[in-house]
């Protein structure tokens, strides 16, 4: 009796006893992906081939030009692939259209193979591209990130130059057309807000790493793990979202 004793004492804490006698095991840690999903996107596209869909919807993506498929951004997933994106023609098409109404966010991770200002033009990330009615971001010759959501109209961060080349940062951009809220995250942290709206309805095509309607934007580098959402993310959000990265 006492020997049995000491081996119920024994049990690893990862187990408990629960009514009926079954025993039930602490859940294994949530990641990167998991968190995502749970903050419901409306697309969500991993960029682990040339082509793919989206993890949630049945929308669909595809490269042109030149891409190729490397090592993905630092999100703690095994084996996370991306595309790089020559800064010449290539790019990533989709087959999402509009779907940003009253509010919006989008997400990128991005690996900068060239510093903006040394570009012959401008590096775009993503969005809907729109005259009149942008929803887009896209690195400038003054080295910083702009998010624009209306006609001239935008939002813009400078991070340190030194940072950018050859590094991977995540970036969140979030518009509430309703309060004319906008907002810049990078990694993880809020580093840019204003109020400077735009206009709601967005009905133009979702495209990654060069715009379909101000031609030539083609980005220089490596885009992983596009999301976008049809409201505005919260700052506990996209903290959770970039702190999930880091789960063993």
């Amino acid at each position: 009796m006492i020997r049995r004793r000491l081996c119920i004492l024994a049990m690893p804490l990862a187990f408990a006893a629960i009514a009926g006698g079954a025993v039930a095991q602490t859940p294994a840690p949530v990641g990167f992906i998991q968190v995502v999903e749970a903050t419901h996107p409306i697309a969500f596209f991993r960029l682990e081939a040339t082509s793919g869909h989206s993890e949630v919807g049945a929308e669909t993506d595809k490269t042109a030009g030149g891409a190729s498929v490397v090592a993905g951004a630092p999100i703690g997933a095994a084996s996370n692939m991306a595309l790089a994106l020559d800064g010449t023609d290539g790019y990533v098409d989709s087959t999402f259209k509009g779907g940003i109404q009253t509010a919006g966010s989008m997400m990128a991770w991005v690996r900068l193979a060239i510093l903006p200002g040394n570009a012959p033009h401008i590096l775009y990330v993503a969005g809907e591209s729109e005259t009149g009615n942008d929803f887009d971001l896209q690195f400038e010759g003054d080295n910083a990130v702009h998010f624009y959501t209306a006609a001239g109209s935008n939002l813009m961060y400078a991070p340190t130059p030194s940072t950018l080349v050859n590094q991977w940062h995540m970036i969140v951009a979030t518009a509430d057309f309703t309060t004319a809220a906008r907002a810049i995250y990078w990694d993880g942290a809020l580093v840019a807000k204003d109020a400077g709206g735009g206009i709601a309805n967005k009905t133009s095509e979702f495209s990654i790493g060069a715009s379909t309607v101000f031609r030539g934007r083609y980005f220089n580098g490596v885009i992983d793990e596009v999301a976008l959402w049809k409201r505005a993310l919260t700052a506990a959000e996209v903290s959770a979202i970039y702190a999930s990265t880091k789960t063993p």
